[in-house]
């Protein structure tokens, strides 16, 4: 039983590798596609050999999505900072631009609170949550909510 499942999975394993491209056309008609044509299947392009008439994978990109990014500079001002020894410098960080407390795209910023001068810090201007600059982590230290790094 074991060996014929293992069967099975090579054999779809292998197919993906070489996939032969059948239409209603004639072969002299398959011997003329261009080498630049391309042909998406289920999201990947694959072009046709002129020769053989096998699909070929082609490279394909794929891009990362695009969220909103904030950048600060600050210095450590958590609980987790002072416990790792992070050097107290100035840093600069990239952070998506989403609150993990509100579920909130496009509301990070710095508030410039009197308390935070020395340090600077990420606030959230919907639910006023307070993050560390330099590790994402909400200033409570109880909490485990971290921002995305951008």
């Amino acid at each position: 039983m074991v060996l014929l499942l293992l069967t099975v999975c090579i054999s779809v394993d292998y197919a993906d590798d070489n996939i032969t491209i059948v239409s209603n056309k004639t072969v002299e008609q398959n011997m003329n596609i261009n080498v630049s044509e391309t042909i998406l299947v289920n999201g990947t392009h694959y072009s046709i050999d002129n020769e053989t008439g096998i699909a070929k994978l082609q490279n394909v990109v794929t891009e990362k999505p695009k969220y909103p990014t904030i950048t600060m500079t600050g210095k450590p001002s958590c609980t987790r900072c002072a416990r790792n020894g992070c050097a107290y410098t100035w840093r600069t960080k990239t952070y998506i631009n989403y609150c993990p407390n509100c579920y909130h795209y496009n509301c990070l910023g710095n508030k410039h609170k009197w308390g935070s001068t020395h340090e600077q810090e990420i606030t959230c201007f919907r639910c006023d949550s307070d993050y560390c600059v330099n590790c994402g982590k909400e200033k409570y230290s109880w909490s485990n909510v971290y921002l995305k790094k951008g």
